[in-house]
């Protein structure tokens, strides 16, 4: 597929206010919002004045959902000021676009005028089920009962785990195996959270961890109700799991940057390090393959509303393996070049080369073909 790589003025100006917005306020609250695991307060206000991680049409309060491409964009834009904030604020608003797009009326006037108004709103969208495992893998179950559905399965990788609402739970129907998606009550018995260890990787901020279901919802609770439609829900998926290739690519970028800039003040043998071919080429080829992983991942969001829902499946999972690949071994590089002092935390490398690998567990097939060539 051929398209336009010119951004519009729109794209432009979007672009613009989130670099500003994540050299100003994001990268500098990063290591606090690390260390005490959670968004600072005014960081998040600010994100939600934003408006762009937590999208929600006018008609609801919100400022408008961005198009497919122009919000990822965006959220590389802010993984670029930090990983581990971007994607609590991503994760989480991640349950209103769901809700936007799939939901009933009644469903949009209760819960995503929340999302602009609470400061303190945390969602969270669990589709995630780990070791790369597309929608149409899914081992959650909807199963219907005599009094609504029953939800069963396991989730992993769930934005503020421990306190999230509304939480968005989705799988496949037991019967016919198209896709379903609940609205789960917060205080409703049969669900498991389980908050993941923090201090040991990244993005700690988004305190993920995993839910495990087997709970009783209402007819009322399925999103789109019971006669919604499963393709629709499908190509939403397909956009919420591309933020994370997203994330990765802006920490990807970030950390190049960084060892670019420390590679040609390092002066080694009376000359910049960067001056080596073991260098200047080891960024050469890392920005050539953060350029090839972003187009691959326009290229599956411009597909979103256009391919099959099969090779829009397969698509998604290729840029977000590629994209994560990537990541991980820019990463990895920028650590290498900083040598000693990449992994100490006088330098930011060392936690972006964390956050990738963080990412990376989230949706990825380690038998996937560009992974492990990337790799």
């Amino acid at each position: 597929m051929v398209f336009d790589l010119d951004l519009s003025e729109e794209q432009s100006a979007l672009v613009g206010v989130v670099s500003d917005l994540a050299a100003n306020v994001l990268d500098p609250a990063a290591r606090a919002a690390e260390a005490d695991a959670t968004v600072p307060a005014t960081v998040w206000a600010r994100l939600l004045e934003l408006g762009v991680t937590n999208p929600v049409a006018v008609e609801h309060g919100g400022g408008g959902i961005p198009d497919a491409v122009s919000w990822l964009m965006a959220v590389e834009g802010l993984a670029h000021g930090d990983p581990g904030i971007a994607a609590a604020a991503t994760w989480s608003g991640n349950a209103a676009l769901l809700i936007g797009a799939c939901g009933t009326a009644a469903q949009r006037t209760t819960h995503l005028p929340l999302f602009v108004a609470e400061v303190d709103r945390r969602g969270a969208c669990a589709h995630h089920e780990g070791f790369g495992r597309a929608p149409s893998e899914y081992a959650t179950t909807f199963t219907r009962t005599p009094g609504g559905w029953r939800v069963a399965g396991r989730k992993v990788a769930v934005t503020f785990v421990g306190e999230a609402d509304p939480l968005v739970v989705v799988g496949v129907d037991a019967a016919d195996g198209r896709l379903r998606a609940a609205i789960v009550p917060p205080s409703a018995a049969g669900v498991d959270r389980q908050p993941g260890s923090v201090g040991h990787l990244g993005l700690d901020a988004a305190r993920i961890g995993a839910v495990e279901l087997d709970v009783e919802v209402g007819e009322a609770d399925l999103v789109g109700g019971p006669d919604a439609d499963p393709d629709l829900l499908g190509r939403v998926l397909a956009r919420l799991r591309l933020s994370t290739a997203a994330l990765a690519l802006g920490t990807a970028r970030r950390a190049r940057e960084h060892a670019s800039a420390y590679a040609v003040e390092r002066i080694a043998f009376a000359k910049p390090i960067a001056a080596f071919q073991g260098v200047s080429f080891m960024m050469a080829e890392a920005e050539m393959q953060i350029a090839a992983a972003r187009l691959e991942l326009w290229d599956a969001a411009v597909s979103l509303d256009r391919a099959g829902i099969g090779d829009l499946e397969r698509a998604v999972s290729l840029a977000v393996n590629y994209a994560n690949a990537v990541a991980c071994s820019v990463t990895r590089d920028a650590v290498q070049v900083l040598g000693g002092h990449g992994f100490i935390e006088d330098h930011p490398v060392e936690r972006w080369y964390r956050c990738a690998a963080a990412l990376s567990a989230v949706d990825f097939d380690p038998t996937c073909v560009p992974f492990a060539a990337a790799l």
